[in-house]
């Protein structure tokens, strides 16, 4: 149960003065934490801010547009997942994470060079098969930079990375796409990411594991503890349901607002980038904090939290999508954005907060591997079903609208199931910790 596995984390002399020594300044690495999080998630949005265009010039339905944004994706991303995590749990997690970085980067740059549906189809492939090897290190990596009543906040710098990436999808996608074309945005991503990944590896320094059991002493598996952990598979499963909604929403909105509202793709951008990414951040970088503080009290609202900031987001998401005015659409989805990003930060927290230092990469892997297979796999594709219907029994370019505000009915299950990992949760509050 959860409570089998949680201990707290050593103490900082059980470091050793030489582990700390041999890190890079945290203020640099999570700097890079947060540039590595823009571009992993910039390279998969891409695909959203792109979609009007090369649904036209390859003749595509919306349901095969989700099978690319999404589908796809997942047929790689989430299996791949769990054997990085099992090596970045006994090597070097620098060295993956600057080498997945190169993957994912250069198969996004081949996007650019494609003439056909199944070579994109092909690239996406490359770039999940990529950035498959991004959460398991990098999770690992901040749980051991970063003590256990600190963990929260610094895991919003994904959060606040996954907002920089938006916007650079969204408003140099859009820009580049309008002017040169949507194969140059592939192309200019791709190569950015390239020279990041070499900085990883030149800058980012491998810390010394924090271990939760002492030497030799005997453990089940890493994954079989997880299964058996009630708050984790809880709040697994309560993310999964969300970003279901938040994968579909990031693949669809750019063709709601042109379908809908008649914009280019440098004015979609510009509302799902600018404003989408402020309130991403502000709700991640807020959510991370606000997760520390209840979590010190008590260690459930890392469940808690997220659970009621999901349930709240979803009347505003559902609204959002059904208004006519293009003002209020945008100040309601801007809502939902901020509340629904509030949640992430503690989700980590929580899991990482219930394995040791020999199984945090898997542990992450584990819950991206679910998420990504019901989230990213499910949810953009059920959006276009569902748009592909509805457009066609008589709602035409309103259907994607009736079919997004559908989609918040996940993010009240999803609440549900985080409200239900909270209670599963040991009540205790997370141990104070001193390493920085």
């Amino acid at each position: 149960m959860a409570a089998d596995a949680q201990v707290s984390d050593p103490a900082p002399h059980q470091l050793g003065s030489g582990a700390r020594a041999s890190r890079t300044p945290l203020p640099l690495f999570l700097l890079l934490v947060v540039l590595v999080s823009a571009f992993n998630m910039g390279d998969r949005l891409l695909i959203g801010i792109v979609a009007e265009p090369i649904k036209r010039e390859f003749g595509l339905t919306d349901a095969m547009m989700g099978l690319l944004g999404g589908t796809t994706f997942a047929l790689v991303y989430p299996p791949l997942g769990l054997p990085i995590a099992r090596l970045a749990d006994r090597s070097n997690r620098r060295n993956i994470l600057a080498w997945c970085l190169g993957i994912w980067s250069l198969a996004t740059a081949a996007g650019g060079m494609v003439t056909g549906y199944w070579q994109l189809a092909a690239s996406r492939l490359g770039v999940a098969a990529g950035e498959a090897g991004f959460v398991p290190p990098t999770h690992s990596l901040i749980s051991d930079y970063v003590s256990e009543a600190r963990r929260a906040r610094a895991f919003s710098t994904i959060a606040a990375g996954a907002a920089l990436g938006s916007l650079m999808a969204n408003i140099a996608g859009g820009v580049l796409t309008d002017h040169y074309g949507w194969r140059a945005a592939f192309l200019s991503l791709g190569i950015g990411g390239l020279v990041l990944a070499v900085l990883v590896r030149l800058l980012i320094r491998e810390p010394a594991r924090v271990a939760k059991s002492a030497p030799g002493t005997p453990r089940p598996s890493a994954l079989g503890r997880i299964v058996r952990n009630r708050a984790i598979m809880l709040c697994i499963a309560g993310s999964a349901l969300h970003l279901m909604y938040q994968y579909a929403v990031a693949t669809w909105a750019a063709p709601f607002y042109v379908r809908t509202f008649h914009l280019s793709l440098f004015q979609a951008g510009v509302l799902i980038g600018a404003g989408g990414a402020l309130a991403t951040l502000l709700g991640g970088v807020a959510g991370g904090f606000v997760g520390d503080w209840f979590a010190a009290r008590d260690r459930r609202w890392l469940a808690f939290w997220p659970g009621l900031t999901v349930a709240l987001g979803a009347p505003f998401g559902a609204i959002g999508f059904l208004a006519g005015d293009i003002h209020f659409v945008f100040a309601s989805l801007m809502i939902a954005t901020f509340l629904n990003a509030l949640y992430q930060s503690s989700t980590y927290a929580l899991v990482q907060a219930e394995v040791g230092g020999e199984s945090r990469a898997t542990a992450a892997a584990f819950m991206i591997f679910v998420q990504n297979l019901v989230g990213l796999g499910l949810g953009p594709l059920l959006v276009g079903v569902l748009s592909d219907r509805l457009t066609a029994g008589g709602l035409g370019d309103h259907g994607l609208a009736v079919a997004l505000a559908a989609a918040n009915i996940l993010n009240l299950l999803g609440a549900a199931l985080f409200f239900a990992s909270g209670l599963a949760t040991p009540r205790q509050p997370k141990s104070p910790g001193s390493q920085t």
